[in-house]
């Protein structure tokens, strides 16, 4: 009997056990649930933010229209990584012609946005107030103002790779700065010649000066700008990247089409190269049909 009354005693004790446990387990649940809504209301509030903030970056961005009074097409896209980012174009009408070019700042996200905006508000005002339309001085200048804006004697937080080009109605010129900038100039012909470039980012230092070079365009070339994104984007059957070459080779293949054609052309097979994966970088490139 005795015998008797210790397992039931123990079957007690185990039992209490383990209502004890999923009280407890219950309660974890709730809590988890709970966590889980608040999140789910934060993760929304965030996204609404970042979807806002992009339709305000949107806003910004230059009017295609301005180039194709100059030239006999353009095109542009700029494809942020969540949404918004560091990626901008610069675009802006002069008396004497126009100045463009492609802007990438470091980073991603709200940090990478702020730096876009501002940069791109710092060559507006050069070129509005002083008047200034020089690619070469437009990156001095621009590399000074942001380097002594957002860094200091420590640290260097505020970086930029840039390329502005000039482009003279007039004088039928078209001059360009680039501080670590990329383009190709792509032939009617298919042959692609990269434009050379300072190897000195924005922001490295405050007395950085950036070359100004000037190349010679004919009827039916085409002019191609492009941020890193492109050809560092993952993808393809091996999962590598898009590359420099395998950009070369595509523009050749197109080198026959307009630039608006051109310009849904690459932005497609960037899509159809990530594919299912995660976008490497913000991306953005810009296409002008002389």
């Amino acid at each position: 009997m005795p015998e008797t009354i210790y397992y039931k005693e123990q079957l007690q004790a185990k039992e209490a056990m383990l209502a004890q446990t999923t009280k407890f387990l219950v309660q974890i649940q709730k809590d988890l649930e709970q966590k889980n809504n608040e999140l789910l209301v934060v993760n929304r509030e965030i996204f609404e933010s970042i979807n806002f903030a992009s339709r305000i970056q949107n806003s910004l961005l230059p009017d295609t229209d301005i180039l194709k009074i100059f030239f006999k097409d353009a095109a542009y896209r700029v494809i942020q990584q969540i949404g918004i980012g560091g990626d901008s174009v610069f675009i802006k009408n002069t008396n004497k012609g126009v100045v463009f070019g492609l802007l990438d700042s470091t980073g991603h996200g709200v940090p990478a946005a702020m730096l876009s905006i501002s940069g791109n508000l710092l060559l507006k005002e050069l070129m509005t107030s002083m008047e200034i339309d020089n690619p070469h001085t437009l990156l001095n200048l621009l590399n000074y103002q942001l380097h002594t804006t957002f860094n200091n004697s420590r640290s260097s937080i505020a970086h930029k790779e840039a390329i502005i080009f000039n482009y003279s109605s007039k004088q039928n010129r078209l001059t360009y700065g680039s501080a670590r900038g990329k383009a190709l100039l792509l032939y009617d012909n298919g042959e692609v010649y990269e434009l050379p470039n300072n190897k000195k980012s924005i922001g490295d230092e405050a007395n950085s000066s950036f070359e100004l070079f000037e190349i010679t365009v004919s009827v039916g070339n085409k002019l191609i700008i492009y941020s890193d994104g492109l050809i560092d984007q993952f993808g393809g059957v091996n999962n590598k990247k898009f590359s420099k070459e395998r950009l070369k080779q595509l523009l050749m293949k197109l080198s026959k089409q307009s630039a608006t054609a051109l310009a849904a052309e690459l932005e497609s097979e960037f899509k159809l190269w990530k594919g299912e994966n995660k976008q490497t970088d913000d991306v953005s490139f810009i296409v002008i049909e002389f």
